[in-house]
């Protein structure tokens, strides 16, 4: 077995053990991965939706699940509402989820209907079940005559947000639906947001503002993301104010041509035999000269397609993307798709993504339609290696940073490298400013460091005395190579009111523990551990051997961090979040 099916087999093992779980989840787990290819359920959306289960279990009111981009979001969903919450009694006969898409395309929505709507197998029972999710457009869940009358018809015990960058504001429908109408006269409807980038609730946790249990998905191997692509050097930045069709006023008169970035990305295309190349333009004026330019240049040797809302394009965005597949699918030929306002977050290229050659993705002012854009929809389980990419790499490069480690949007390095390279929010919602800002604080009171010689010692088991034997045994099986050689992020310690964060679930370059080892007395505990929760102690373990290279510490051990009492304090941020959740309840 690989490193990996060695760690999926043992995580799947420990969730088990910590959810309680009957014999009939493991028995369906089993049953689902031996026939993966017909589920389309796959190991880290297990791993994944044992991770949400274990969350709602221990009663957390809101929850977000933080994944890459195209890597297996809505199968996570789907097996976790109908396999793990009804084997672990949170869901019952005749109840039921609601799944509320965030955005308005209808084609989206209709994908999410086939998907997550459809029955399920079985195994113990060899019966094919209906599906207890319920997929609803935003605008339907707002005027069904009202939002409590859906939650009711349907016995709603949770409401599953998808792509939760959208639609977030203050006066948005899915505020006025779900915090002020259905949490006011419900309060324990659960709420779990979905997203690669859902950069408003995240933000509402960091300062204390909405209380959020956050999911880390699993990240397998053969997943082809931002990172891999930037590691391969297939993103190329955009240049000094490129526009792929330039402009110029000659006399009054504006003059446009093909931007010579453009030509050599469209000549790349036509290299293949067949094949895909993307480009945004900001409006279908300056869409429809591109494309005008564009067949005047090439002639026959490839089709140039606008898509958008504009009734002046070729195509809406559902009915192009249809049409491009089968031109290139099934009639070979080699496409220019010229984008308008679309082609974003919740687009599935599917087979497309073989045979994409190119794509070109302006937008550099924003990280989450920067990320989640044409970039965003090359991502995911494919082979393809040989396509050309333009976009904004220090976007890019940021974003990848948040992929391997989401809580550094919290950190006010980044988000000011940000800042300085341009962007200006991390969502529509979440922009940066400077100003002041009310903030949760929780002081440290003490401080205490131990080697791994002293945590075998009685000295040593005297200082961790606020935790019990077998998550002290636990914490000392956290320095084993069978334990620190795999992807252990996401690890729990279950043990009330410590949290704990493990060098081994950090990658190399942003070690939460190594950076932030140095804390001190004056230094804040809920930023440490990124816990707005009343944690007494936080343990910070180094638990890779002193001659690892991965141990750039050069310690190996453990520092104890005891926290005071939260407090209020005014102090200086860089993000200014007017969705909803930046407000409270």
């Amino acid at each position: 077995m690989t490193a990996y099916q060695n760690f999926w087999n043992a995580e799947i093992e420990t969730l088990l053990q910590q959810l309680d779980a009957p014999q009939s989840l493991e028995d369906n787990i089993v049953d689902t991965l031996n026939n993966s290819r017909r589920t389309g359920i796959f190991p880290n959306q297990i791993i994944n939706a044992l991770r949400i289960g274990l969350s709602v279990k221990e009663g957390n009111q809101n929850m977000a699940f933080v994944a890459p981009m195209q890597s297996g979001k809505s199968g996570t969903v789907y097996f976790l509402c109908n396999y793990v919450l009804p084997a672990i009694g949170l869901i019952k006969e005749y109840e039921s989820i609601l799944f509320v898409t965030s955005m308005r395309d209808t084609d989206l929505y209709e994908q999410n209907c086939r998907v997550l709507q459809r029955e399920y197998y079985d195994c113990v029972s060899r019966d094919m079940k209906p599906s207890v999710l319920k997929v609803m457009k935003m605008s339907d869940f707002f005027n069904h005559p009202n939002p409590h009358k859906v939650v009711n018809e349907y016995n709603v015990q949770l409401i599953v947000r998808d792509e939760d960058q959208y639609g977030s504001g203050v006066e948005s429908s899915f505020e006025l639906a779900f915090f002020a109408e259905l949490r006011y006269r419900m309060p324990d409807i659960k709420l779990l947001a979905v997203s690669a980038t859902p950069y408003d609730i995240l933000d509402a946790q960091f300062t204390g503002a909405t209380d959020v249990d956050v999911t880390v998905g699993v990240r397998p191997p053969e997943y082809y993301g931002i990172s891999e692509m930037l590691a391969d050097d297939i993103i190329e930045d955009i240049p000094e104010g490129f526009r792929p069709l330039q402009d110029q006023k000659i006399k009054g008169e504006t003059l446009y041509s093909i931007h010579p970035k453009t030509i050599e990305y469209v000549n790349h295309l036509n290299n293949f035999e067949n094949g895909l190349g993307v480009i945004r333009e900001s409006n279908t004026t300056r869409a429809i000269e591109l494309r005008r330019l564009l067949k005047e240049h090439y002639k026959n040797s490839c089709t140039i397609i606008v898509i958008g809302s504009d009734m002046a394009c070729d195509f809406g965005i559902n009915e192009g993307i249809k049409e491009i597949s089968d031109l290139i699918l099934k009639r070979g030929q080699r496409v220019v798709l010229i984008i308008v306002q679309a082609l974003t977050a919740g687009k599935d290229l599917g087979m497309i993504k073989d045979k994409v050659r190119f794509g070109i993705e302006p937008r550099d002012k924003q990280l989450a339609n920067g990320a989640q854009g044409i970039t965003g929809r090359f991502c995911g389980y494919h082979n393809n290696r040989d396509f050309k990419l333009m976009a904004s790499r220090s976007l890019l490069e940021h974003y990848a940073q948040f992929e391997q480690d989401w809580e550094i949007f919290a950190d006010k390095d980044w988000r000011n490298d940000l800042f300085n390279s341009n962007v200006r929010g991390l969502s529509t919602h979440t922009k940066f400013v400077k100003l002041q800002s009310e903030g949760a604080f929780t002081p440290i009171e003490q401080i205490e460091t131990l080697t791994y010689k002293e945590l075998l010692s009685e000295t040593g088991r005297e200082c961790l005395s606020f935790i019990d034997d077998e998550a002290y045994h636990r914490l000392l099986d956290y320095f084993e190579s069978t334990f620190y050689n795999v992807s252990t992020k996401g690890t729990r310690f279950k043990q009330k009111g410590v949290t704990v964060r493990i060098a081994s679930g950090y990658n190399e370059v942003s070690n939460r523990v190594y950076r932030n080892w140095y804390c001190n007395l004056d230094d804040d505990f809920g930023n440490i551990f990124f816990k707005k929760n009343p944690y007494q102690y936080g343990v910070l373990i180094s638990n890779y051997p002193m001659d690892d290279k991965r141990n750039t510490l050069g310690f190996t051990g453990i520092k104890i961090i005891q926290s005071g009492k939260k407090e209020w304090r005014n102090k200086e941020t860089d993000v200014e979040n007017n969705s909803m959740y930046g407000n409270g309840e």
